[in-house]
């Protein structure tokens, strides 16, 4: 049997946190392993426990959850950390990210995405919605464009993707998940994750976000500041 993913909820408020244990108690692979309502409560909760996967809120009392979020990634590497938020602001989603978040939904998601977002997470998906994803290519761009430009002398080549490789990475930096992109290339969603590993391994990369800012650096996606669709 598969075993459980383990969750953690971090959120000030206690009906909002009982509310998402209920919801997530109906998913036969997913367990509420433990509730903090401060950073003062979830650094030894997430250090003892090691959960699979972090629920967290951006506005905690004493300490921002992009502060924790950093301090969590040290306490317990190899837990996930998905931003569950009512903030939509830009600036927001961008620090989160850079402070070593995984996903990042807004409140109003539904259960069933939520459920999916936990098990996207756990599995190493960059979770991201086509709107957001747009804003953090935008912000991945504008690092692009800042960057010096590199010596003629010592030239980068660039790894020998397949083309169905490319395909699949300019659809991944867009934020799109491997069901949609395995239904968008009449692929299975397995083969998806074949072609990431693949291509992670070819990169030397170890994520999904980093895939995301080689493709626009290697043009491999268009610049947000051109006017295309990142959706």
């Amino acid at each position: 049997m598969t075993q459980d993913i383990r969750v953690v909820v971090i959120d000030d408020y206690g009906i909002y946190r009982r509310g998402i244990g209920t919801v997530l108690e109906l998913e036969p692979d997913i367990t509420v392993v433990g509730e903090a309502e401060s950073a003062e409560d979830a650094l030894p909760l997430v250090r003892d426990l090691k959960p699979d996967v972090i629920l967290l809120d951006i506005y905690l009392p004493g300490e921002s959850g992009i502060a924790v979020c950093q301090r969590l990634k040290t306490l317990s590497p190899s837990s996930q950390i998905l931003m569950l938020t009512a903030s939509d602001v830009d600036a927001d989603l961008v620090a989160a990210i850079k402070a070593g978040a995984t996903g990042y939904l807004l409140k109003d998601v539904g259960p069933d995405e939520l459920a999916d977002g936990i098990r996207a997470v756990r599995s190493g998906q960059a979770l991201l919605s086509p709107s957001l994803a747009s804003v953090l290519l935008g912000e991945f761009a504008q690092l692009v464009r800042n960057e010096p430009a590199p010596s003629a002398a010592v030239p980068t080549p660039m790894p020998s993707l397949t083309e169905r490789e490319r395909e699949v990475l300019a659809l991944v930096a867009r934020g799109w998940s491997n069901r949609t992109v395995a239904d968008e290339l009449y692929i299975s969603e397995n083969t998806v994750k074949n072609h990431m590993r693949s291509i992670l391994d070819k990169l030397q990369l170890g994520s999904r976000m980093e895939a995301a800012m080689y493709a626009v650096r290697n043009k491999l996606v268009d610049d947000p500041a051109d006017g295309a669709d990142a959706g």
